[in-house]
């Protein structure tokens, strides 16, 4: 727990709506209020400079040379997590691929947060898990998304899912991510039928998983292993052949609400 204290994430958001901020810059902004510990926000914008100026990023860059890309590739090393969050993908899909080529580069697992249409850009872009996002509200659902996974890591708890297991999942492999959020009666496994539904929509082999993390933060009252064995019965329904692993984040400002994380791998 002590080391979990100290695990970095690095969030770098690419603004692909022309001549507004939008998607990933609004969405690094959603992040940088919510006042995340271990967080660290880069905003990237090739065409206007005004959208960089509108985002609360301390670090931003345009990529327009070798220099600019060199420049982010190290101001994301060093983290144990990156995400790269973008909506409507197609919009500027070179600035998209480009921006996701350098989190690469750094050997740090890469967790695209995608929103709008994304079909076919799998083919364009490099990443290591993602996440499917509706367009509408993207900002808040992507800040959701990185909210849960950095519970999942410092928050007390016992089993504790650690940013190890999460890496060595995403590495070597294709990663789906999924998240439910749910409040009142029987919100534990209703947030996880969320997470399952989101997994499923958003890819077409999840049945032929092999590995998933999933984790549950709550109140403490409303975890227990007896509620976690349900959970694994529940997902070995959905992907008899996965080996499934879990962790417990106490948050007891949550009282009735539940946030389940699902991780699944699969190979191809």
């Amino acid at each position: 727990m002590f080391e979990n204290k100290f695990v970095k994430f690095k969030v770098v958001g690419v603004n692909t709506g022309g001549a507004k901020i939008s998607g990933g810059l609004s969405a690094l902004n959603c992040i940088m209020e919510r006042n995340m510990a271990g967080v660290n926000c880069l905003a990237v914008d090739r065409q206007d400079v005004d959208n960089l100026r509108g985002c609360n990023a301390k670090h931003k860059y345009r990529l327009l040379t070798s220099e600019d890309e060199q420049a982010l590739t190290e101001n994301l090393r060093g983290a144990d997590l990156l995400f790269v969050t973008a909506a409507e993908v197609w919009e500027n899909i070179k600035l998209v691929a480009l921006t996701a080529h350098c989190a690469k580069r750094t050997g740090v697992p890469v967790i695209f947060i995608a929103g709008g249409n994304f079909e076919d850009a799998e083919d364009e872009i490099i990443f290591d898990a993602l996440i499917k996002l509706p367009a509408k509200n993207f900002e808040f659902d992507a800040a959701k998304v990185v909210q849960n996974f950095i519970e999942a890591v410092t928050l007390p708890g016992q089993p504790k899912l650690d940013v190890k297991a999460i890496a060595e999942l995403i590495r070597d492999g294709a990663a789906t991510l999924s998240y439910g959020e749910r409040d009142g009666k029987n919100s534990v496994v209703k947030a996880a039928k969320a997470a399952l539904e989101h997994a499923e929509q958003s890819d077409d082999n999840f049945k032929a998983a092999t590995k998933i993390l999933f984790n549950v933060t709550a109140s403490k009252g409303n975890l227990s292993l007896e509620e976690a064995q349900k959970l694994s019965n529940l997902l070995k329904r959905h992907a008899p052949h996965a080996e499934i692993s879990f962790g417990f984040s106490i948050d007891d400002w949550l009282v009735d609400k539940v946030k389940f994380l699902l991780l699944a791998k699969h190979n191809d």
